[in-house]
């Protein structure tokens, strides 16, 4: 979410106002007359406000042969352009990597994986750090960085984190040989990354 930069410019005049007339005139000082000077107030002011963004989105797709004999893991490296605090989450389509079909008894057409979270923040001073199975990621789940991201939701990075590189969704899940029994298929999930800036 990226969030608009503001600037308020007030413009307000005082002039001294002759008892005579209306109107005020500045006289030359070697006149002798006075008000030799007219005053005016122009206060300025700016604010600027939290921007967040992607400089660079966590994109693309990974593809794992023989999963269930090699086990899975991969990085996908994204760098946060925001200017103050940050939250990224997560949103899992299916909960796992899922196939289609139905399974024979002592097999599963859904297969766990974790997903984590590494944010860096300018100068790589403040991370911020978090896993979380796949299947606490749908929506109406219980993952602290599960999305969509707010305010309120989401991994937060307490600091600003420009143009910082460092900062990656993970995919990891062991070797299922032994453990968990799958079905000849092929296996998929898709993963939504949100961002917003944190107050």
């Amino acid at each position: 979410m990226r969030t608009r930069t503001h600037l308020a410019i007030a413009v307000c005049t005082t002039a001294w106002i002759n008892t005579a007339s209306a109107q005020t005139t500045a006289y030359s000082p070697d006149s002798g007359r006075t008000p030799n000077q007219i005053v005016l107030s122009i206060p300025v002011t700016a604010s600027v406000g939290g921007r967040c963004g992607f400089a660079s989105a966590p994109n693309g797709s990974f593809n794992q042969n023989d999963f269930d004999v090699n086990g899975l893991a991969h990085d996908f490296s994204f760098v946060l352009d925001c200017t103050g605090p940050s939250r990224v989450a997560v949103v899992s389509q299916n909960g796992g990597l899922l196939t289609t079909g139905t399974a024979p008894t002592g097999y599963t057409v859904l297969a766990p994986y974790n997903v984590s979270l590494h944010l860096v923040g300018t100068g790589g001073g403040t991370t911020a750090d978090a896993t979380c199975p796949a299947s606490t990621l749908p929506t109406g789940s219980s993952c602290s960085f599960r999305g969509p991201a707010n305010t309120s939701q989401g991994l937060r990075l307490p600091a600003p984190s420009t143009m910082q590189a460092g900062s990656y969704l993970r995919v990891a899940a062991p070797p299922y040989a032994g453990a968990l029994a799958l079905v000849n298929g092929t296996y998929s999930d898709v993963l939504t990354v949100t961002l917003s800036a944190s107050p």
